[in-house]
């Protein structure tokens, strides 16, 4: 691929410079310390009475709702902050600009990738540092091991719904009309991901599993994370199809 290298470059800067990298870090971080210290002070702001029936809350409890905050309101501000990656460089006529020196448009979407996988896989990375130090202080031992495992997973699956949402920035020269049909095909994949037959070999499958090892053993998924590495080839490649049709 031509020009990766320089791409991938240019990209890394640009998540600093727009301030993309700190932004995603910092909303990572909240969830990965609000979770534990949540659980740990609800006793103290609830009436005695309702504290009596709550049931006391445990390591699973706090990285179940650690994982919904994730992929939920950490997706959403993936999706803000790579919705526009491919759309509005067309809109502005840089992507032409770009694409007019010797570079390739494979090596264009696949440095647009690397760029936004690394800031979140940054921003994955030190949220879970964060929520393993605050739950293990607070609430006991958590297996190092499968805390490290659910983010890994939880990575592949974020880099997964990147790939679809630079699909989706190819397709139009609107970012928020990106955004929404990267809303759509990830809520999409949440829904068909509940169908008994099919859900063990999507992508969300790897967000349970994930959470699933943290309890203890689990039933295993690859069959998720082979149909993720698909999914993001396919969209990669759908990418390129794209932008080698439509003018710049």
């Amino acid at each position: 691929m031509t020009g990766l290298s320089v791409l991938i470059k240019k990209e890394l800067k640009e998540q600093l410079k727009t301030y993309k990298l700190f932004i995603v870090t910092g909303i990572f971080l909240l969830f990965g310390i609000v979770s534990p210290l949540t659980f740990y002070f609800l006793p103290e702001f609830v009436p005695e009475e309702v504290v009596a029936m709550l049931p006391a809350f445990t390591v699973m409890d706090v990285v179940k709702e650690y994982v919904e905050m994730l992929s939920f309101m950490g997706m959403l501000a993936v999706i803000l902050i790579s919705m526009g990656a491919i759309a509005t460089e067309r809109d502005c006529g840089t992507a032409a600009m770009v694409l007019c020196k010797p570079v390739g448009r494979g090596s264009f979407i696949v440095a647009k990738l690397v760029g936004l996988s690394l800031t979140t896989i940054v921003a994955l990375a030190l949220a879970g540092l964060v929520c393993y130090g605050y739950t293990s202080f607070l609430f006991g031992e958590v297996n190092g091991w499968a805390f490290l495992a659910l983010h890994l997973l939880l990575g592949l699956f974020f880099v997964t719904c990147l790939a679809v949402i630079l699909l989706c920035s190819s397709l139009v020269k609107n970012e928020l009309a990106a955004g929404g049909m990267a809303l759509v095909a990830i809520i999409g994949g949440a829904i068909v991901s509940g169908i008994p037959a099919i859900g063990d070999y999507t992508p969300n499958r790897l967000v349970s599993w994930g959470t699933e090892l943290v309890a203890g053993p689990a039933p295993s998924a690859w069959w998720a994370v082979a149909v993720s590495l698909g999914v993001i080839v396919v969209c990669l490649f759908l990418s390129w199809f794209v932008l080698q049709r439509k003018e710049l």
